[in-house]
């Protein structure tokens, strides 16, 4: 009898990601404005924070998935990471200077580097055989769910408040609640899946396969071109959405987000995870061009199809490392993927900042587009070439 695909553990680690989601976004698409209006910061300031953050994401999950592999054992390190990220950002009520936020940025970012990579050898390896794909835009879809859930519990809560800075605060502490919850399922209801290490004592780069590189290399580099969700926000002020309005639309991304997050994974496993994987790409630079107009329907548009991007850019990177990496280098070769994309955000986030400053925006978003297109179709040139994908 064929085990069940969605298990427990797939299930649990599932909602508890809904949950942690539904907390970080009650957060995450008030700080930009948050910090653009009451705290003053610039572009140029908004951008290296959140690169500095995505760095320590890279750095923590490189050195916490090779521990995670000569440990054993997944579960401790995967609460630990959660329970640090949960306690850590609402404590943005208190923020009274861009230097505050980075540092609780960091902080949470530095919790997820502990956990990422842990957890999703976990979902590995409770994963059925020929449905990694599936799986991962599963959880990514929970990932999409609690987000929608977070940034519409930001946007009533900001229509029936008030655009003040005591409302943006009182956001921040409430979003302890559901991140509580999310600690009680991954505690209570998730089990671990031991294995035997592999008695290695530093990691060989020639472990990993020639496929998993060119996943890393594609990825990097189209890491270098885009943003991530702080200057969409930006944008869709500068393009004339209200205030009120950007968690909506914002909303809106996370919404497509979920929706397409398990089609995306289901076409992978049945069409080839690089076909998809260029599909996405693409999908990002349509996104972008349709945020460059300087409309307010370019940048409802950019945000629903930056939704369409999300729901399949990290999951099929992630479902073609559980296919590529040794059992027993999973987590490793997730620190090393994450480590990568995370150098490169960092260094695409603070010269996005700098550009807007200097250039405006425009053509920010117009190399973004151009450049995730020109990536995209030499990724589905070449996808034949990377058979594993």
């Amino acid at each position: 009898m064929n085990k069940p695909i969605l298990n427990k553990n797939i299930l649990g680690l599932g909602a508890n990601s809904f949950f942690t989601d539904f907390s970080t976004e009650m957060i995450l698409p008030l700080l930009p404005i948050f910090l653009e209006r009451f705290l003053h910061a610039t572009k140029t300031q908004i951008g290296l924070i959140e690169g500095l953050a995505e760095l320590s994401v890279a750095l923590l999950i490189a050195l916490s998935g090779f521990y995670s592999d000569r440990l054993g054992r997944r579960k401790g390190i995967v609460v630990f990471g959660y329970g640090l990220s949960n306690l850590i950002k609402p404590l943005a009520f208190f923020a009274q200077s861009t230097t505050m936020i980075m540092t609780i940025r960091i902080g949470d970012r530095l919790a997820k580097g502990i956990r990422v990579a842990p957890r999703d050898a976990l979902i590995s390896a409770s994963t059925p055989n020929g449905s990694s794909g599936f799986v991962f835009g599963f959880h990514k879809m929970m990932d999409g769910a609690g987000a929608l859930i977070g940034s519409l519990s930001a946007f009533a809560l900001l229509w029936w408040l008030g655009e003040s800075e005591e409302t943006f605060r009182t956001i921040f502490a409430l979003s302890i609640m559901p991140g509580i919850i999310s600690m009680i399922i991954l505690i209570f209801l998730i089990t671990d899946v031991p294995f035997l290490p592999t008695p290695v004592s530093r990691f060989r780069p020639s472990a990993l396969p020639t496929q998993f590189y060119w996943l890393v290399g594609f990825q990097t580099l189209f890491s270098l071109f885009a943003m991530n969700y702080s200057f969409m926000i930006l944008k869709a002020g500068d393009n004339g959405l209200a205030l009120a309005v950007i968690p909506l639309a914002y909303t809106l991304y996370n919404l497509t987000q979920a929706l397409f997050a398990i089609p995306i994974g289901k076409l992978a496993d049945r069409l080839g995870k690089a076909s998809l994987l260029s599909f996405v790409y693409l999908a990002f630079g349509l996104g972008a061009m349709a945020m460059a107009t300087g409309s307010v329907w370019g940048a409802w548009l950019g945000f629903a199809i930056y939704g369409f991007f999300a729901g399949g850019f990290n999951s099929l990177a992630k479902a073609i490392i559980s296919d590529t990496a040794p059992y027993d280098l999973k987590a490793t070769a997730y620190g090393v993927y994450y480590t990568s994309v995370g150098i490169a955000t960092l260094v695409s986030l603070a010269v996005a900042g700098w550009m807007w400053d200097n250039y405006g925006s425009t053509l920010l978003f117009v190399i973004a587009s151009s450049s995730a297109v020109v990536l995209s179709l030499t990724l589905f040139m070449m996808r034949n070439r990377l058979a594993h994908f």
